[in-house]
């Protein structure tokens, strides 16, 4: 075979390389580069591109910090554009000024009676503790 020649050739018998598994490390230089699967398994000589995407193309945790970076990444650039447009925004006169909350007396009467029950319940509970240490 003219693999096994080329490697006594070139003293590469004590590697264990298969012309195999050149077919491998071939379609995973091009999945790395992004190459369109359906370009590979054309290359490659496959029916169905089933073939290519799960018996010729292996992932490694190297696979997922790529992933997880380019989103983190986008997610940043995101977060930093938001950022900066609030920052442009404090510029603006009207947006600096302290807004006030008029309380109508109405809002007043419910906030004393939120209060009182608040202050039962926690009577109530204090009872309760007394009750269950004697």
């Amino acid at each position: 075979m003219v693999f096994d020649r080329f490697k006594r050739r070139h003293n590469l018998d004590k590697y264990n390389i298969h012309f195999h598994g050149l077919r491998h490390t071939f379609s995973n230089m091009l999945f790395e580069m992004n190459e369109n699967p359906k370009v590979i398994q054309q290359l490659l000589g496959h029916r169905d591109i089933k073939t290519t995407l799960t018996v010729y193309n292996s992932v490694d945790k190297s696979y997922y910090r790529q992933a997880t970076d380019k989103l983190n990444n986008l997610f940043n650039s995101d977060k930093m554009k938001e950022y900066k447009e609030l920052e442009n925004k404090k510029d603006i006169p009207a947006l600096n000024k302290e807004i006030e909350e008029e309380i109508e007396e109405d809002d007043d009467e419910e906030i004393e009676f939120l209060e009182k029950l608040l202050a039962q319940r926690k009577s109530k509970k204090r009872i309760k503790i007394l009750r269950c240490k004697n």
